[in-house]
């Protein structure tokens, strides 16, 4: 996509964010996320110190010096005045809201730390402007994707879903080769070879019985026969993908598919799989939150294991792969078209193993498109 194209999405965006102050009653917004800067200026640079200031007439970028070419290059924006600052970027913040002649300064407070809230309502105070915390003024915005979003989360989802099918098609000698920490270097590997900018969080690759931790960080335990979770995702253009499978590796070594502790997981998966196929059916606009969770929640406690299904059933993903909404059983959002979540039941229990499948989707007025295809009927690797 042309520059002057996607220059449209990012004006688009802009307009919305001065509509809101309309609103809202202030004459401008100062914005510190490095992902909010980047959503409505095309220029992204993490743990930066960048300040965003969007008034009714103009778009101030402070960046420092380290940045400063980087964001004169990739700031999609006609009318914006980006600013290099190298120790005075507090001066220059004073100047440029002094020149603005307004009163009154939003700040997303909920992406700032306390203390720096602190400090930016003194300077502004100082300055006779009267502060009004905006929290989340943005990231609401961001829940909702546009056309160019889309595109780019579709294609790291594409990356993802290949890299995944690659998976299934390995061999279980080649998979039981690895620890899990190569492992899931070698899954990064891979989707990084297929042009994307690496994973979008730490990958889990869990094993056996370390299947039933949720955000179980890998170790140098190796793979052997037996239950395999791993949650993978990768970062296309900025933005994130996410998906979890759990599979079977088999062995010669391997006990009865059907026995022990392997036949208690093989009942919890087909449980697991009924609850997500459940709650995807029922994602559409105009449902909340909070009632797509219940779908997948009550299934899953009908049949038993409600204890073991304890976070919520998915949420938000874009330039963050948690982001908002969050779609939980407290959540009173309502699921709206063209918002992307994850759809990612899971059943856990200890010292045994855990299942969990996920899936990306995006959210239409009838229904919701999966973003994968990658199989979910439980899968054996040989």
């Amino acid at each position: 996509m042309e520059k002057y194209e996607i220059r449209k999405y990012f004006t688009s965006r802009i307009k919305k964010v001065r509509d809101r102050l309309l609103q809202e009653d202030a004459d401008c917004i100062i914005i510190f996320k490095d992902e909010n800067i980047y959503y409505l200026t095309g220029f992204y640079a993490k743990n930066s110190g960048s300040m965003l200031i969007v008034s009714g007439k103009n778009i101030y970028l402070l960046v420092h010096f380290i940045y400063y070419e980087q964001a004169k290059k990739s700031s999609v924006l006609k009318n914006i005045r980006i600013i290099k600052f190298v120790s005075d970027r507090d001066d220059i913040y004073k100047e440029v809201i002094i020149s603005e002649c307004g009163k009154t300064a939003g700040i997303e407070g909920n992406s700032i730390n306390y203390d720096v809230y602190v400090k930016n309502k003194k300077i502004l105070s100082g300055l006779g402007w009267k502060v009004k915390n905006l929290p989340g003024i943005i990231d609401e915005q961001r829940m909702i994707k546009d056309g160019y979003e889309i595109s780019s989360i579709k294609k790291a989802c594409r990356i993802t879903d290949n890299v995944m099918k690659d998976i299934f098609g390995m061999d279980s000698r080649l998979i039981s080769g690895f620890n899990e920490n190569e492992f899931a270097l070698y899954i990064e590997t891979m989707m990084v070879k297929r042009n994307s900018a690496g994973g979008s969080f730490d990958l889990i690759v869990a094993s056996g019985a370390s299947s039933s931790l949720p955000h179980y960080m890998p170790s140098n335990r190796r793979i052997k026969s037996g239950w395999l979770l791993f949650d993978i995702g990768c970062i296309y253009e900025n933005y994130c993908s996410d998906i979890t499978r759990t599979v079977f590796i088999k062995s010669s070594q391997a006990r009865s598919f059907k026995s022990g502790n392997t036949g208690k997981l093989k009942k919890i998966y087909d449980i697991v799989l009924q609850a997500q196929l459940r709650a995807l059916d029922r994602c559409r606009e105009g449902i909340l939150c909070r009632e797509l969770d219940k779908v997948a929640r009550d299934y899953i406690s009908e049949m038993g294991y409600g204890e073991n299904f304890g976070h919520g059933l998915g949420h938000g993903v874009g330039l963050e792969v948690h982001e908002g909404p969050r779609v939980s059983a407290d959540t009173d959002i309502m699921i709206k078209e063209n918002m992307v979540i994850t759809i990612e039941p899971g059943i856990y229990i200890e010292n045994i193993g855990g299942v969990r499948i996920e899936d990306m989707v995006l959210v239409r007025k009838k229904g919701c498109e999966n973003l994968y295809s990658s199989p979910k009927a439980l899968t054996v690797i040989d």
